[in-house]
């Protein structure tokens, strides 16, 4: 163990052998709404060889999972993040090189507490199950435009539902599937994200914003030291 990894392997020792019960109960757990990817499917694609996953974790605020009639139109919504979805591009961008040689998609796996980002990143960018079945992954080259894996079901607060067991169950299934990306975007003002970026043994990049930063995210990301110093929740 080094610096670098040392919470990643803690977390993992202490939790991946319940990940299998785990598991078994959390796909179950489906809606109707097909805009979105299932668990099952979330789970396959980020294990899969084939792609190169970037974790992208957008933090709002509780009301948006408390309150949830207030209602806005999709380009508003992506108008607001935009520095989220511009870094994601350059992150992607900065890439090329080695997706060429392993010849592997990137997509974006998006976790958010509000329903209507992710709502609004499928509508516009939701990565295609043809896409990844291809055996020529035709759509790697398609760079221009993002690809967005994501859950289209409400976020359960722990605080605030009838079933916080299940919520909890949930946000450990997000934190577990968040740490299989290879580099991660998160939000500064927030530990979930956080948590489970610390939790992945891979060798990544971290970057953070504020919800309002303009940062470039074609500079370097930032040191594990930085990054776990706002709201860190470990």
């Amino acid at each position: 163990m080094n610096p670098g990894n040392i919470f990643g392997c803690l977390y993992n020792s202490l939790f991946t052998y319940r990940l299998s019960q785990l598991i078994k109960q959390v796909p179950l757990i489906s809606s109707n709404n097909q805009s979105g990817h299932s668990s099952q499917q979330i789970l396959q694609i980020l294990l899969s060889p084939r792609v190169f996953p970037i974790g992208f974790q957008l933090r709002v605020g509780d009301e948006t999972m408390i309150n949830t009639n207030n209602i806005a139109d999709e380009t508003t919504i992506l108008k607001k993040f935009e520095n989220f979805f511009t870094c994601s591009r350059q992150i992607i961008n900065k890439n090329k090189k080695l997706f060429r040689e392993t010849n592997q998609i990137p997509i974006i796996f998006l976790l958010s507490d509000d329903l209507q980002i992710r709502q609004a990143a499928l509508k516009r960018w939701k990565f295609s199950l043809e896409c990844f079945q291809s055996f020529e992954n035709k759509c790697q080259s398609n760079n221009s435009d993002l690809s967005i894996l994501a859950n289209s079901n409400p976020v359960f607060h722990i605080s605030h539902t009838n079933n916080p067991i299940l919520a909890f169950q949930l946000g450990i299934f997000d934190i577990f599937l968040f740490s299989l990306c290879e580099q991660h975007l998160i939000t500064t003002a927030s530990g979930f994200g956080r948590f489970a970026a610390f939790a992945s043994l891979k060798l990544r990049n971290i970057y953070s914003l504020f919800v309002d930063e303009q940062v470039s995210c074609e500079n370097q990301s930032v040191p594990l030291k930085i990054a776990g110093y706002h709201w860190s929740g470990i």
